[in-house]
């Protein structure tokens, strides 16, 4: 009984840091953005996202029982706290592509009712299984109890947070069709500082966001993923991650790893998502081609 209300109490916990992560430091960023606080008014719920510290995609953390030994989904795949999708290993990796649809999404409510849900759809290389290196871009979508729900770009290397892409010459809204692509360029070797390019298309844009950064990278692995972001704790061994909110489906196509069809399976490949409220999960499909998948909320 002990631990079970320990466990209510750190869920309770998550969702108040996640309240604090995300209304606290308007200024702050708008003073980053080269914006004026008083020109800042939010609308409520996840209007607060566009003030908000960046938040941090994370690494995978597997669901593990009493033992410590890692948990596995109905067909064998990873049971996660943070990541849903498919991911490859086992090679070396210097390049990652794929396709998706932004999901529209909309606040679904849990116990304890967090003021803000977040999910991330990203493409990266390298944070499975221990894996501190991890370099990505994606799309992130939050929702609110009110207000409209708020979408961006933005890309990420581990350990620092997430970078958000200017709202205003990258827009992104529900419906967008987004490609993403990162390549090494130079001195790609294991744990070597590489030159790494990382690009966005939008069908909407007039042209591509792209940006060229050193990373070193394990190389080890390459992902497409739905996560619930980590707003708390990130750099711990127990984080803490975002609530989903509800965003129906999206398909990734057009899946590449090192330019070639990784040929995904649903085992070893697969990565079921069960997020902090215990019941809401974010599961991918069967592949279809071994190069597209779709990954679906469900409650």
């Amino acid at each position: 009984m002990g631990q079970v209300t320990a466990k209510m109490a750190t869920l309770r916990l998550s969702a108040r840091l996640l309240d604090i992560r995300y209304l606290l430091p308007a200024a702050v960023l708008l003073w980053m953005a080269g914006l004026s606080p008083e020109t800042f008014s939010p609308s409520g719920g996840a209007a607060a996202v566009r003030a908000a510290a960046p938040v941090t995609q994370s690494r995978l953390y597997r669901w593990r029982d009493a033992a410590g030994m890692p948990q596995k989904g109905p067909q064998n795949e990873a049971l996660s706290n943070n990541w849903s999708g498919y991911g490859v290993n086992g090679g070396s990796y210097t390049s990652v592509q794929g396709t998706w649809i932004v999901p529209k999404v909309a606040y679904q409510s849990y116990p304890g009712s967090p003021k803000v849900e977040a999910s991330s759809t990203w493409i990266g290389i390298g944070g499975q299984d221990g894996d501190e290196t991890l370099i990505q871009i994606g799309t992130m979508q939050a929702a609110g109890p009110s207000g409209e729900p708020e979408y961006f770009a933005w890309y990420e290397v581990l350990p620092q947070t997430e970078t958000p892409i200017s709202r205003k010459d990258y827009p992104i809204k529900p419906g967008d069709t987004i490609t993403a692509k990162i390549q090494c360029m130079s001195a790609c070797g294991s744990y070597a500082l590489s030159t790494w390019t990382l690009t966005l298309t939008n069908d909407r844009w007039p042209k591509p966001y792209s940006i060229t950064l050193q990373y070193a990278s394990s190389l080890s692995s390459v992902e497409w993923i739905m996560e619930g972001p980590c707003i708390a704790n990130c750099s711990s061994a127990q984080p803490g991650f975002a609530y989903l909110p509800n965003y129906g489906s999206t398909t990734f196509t057009a899946i590449s790893a090192n330019n070639a069809n990784p040929n995904l399976s649903r085992a070893p490949n697969g990565i079921i998502l069960k997020d902090p409220s215990g019941t809401a999960r974010s599961t991918p499909s069967d592949p279809v081609g071994g190069n597209s998948f779709t990954v679906t909320f469900i409650i």
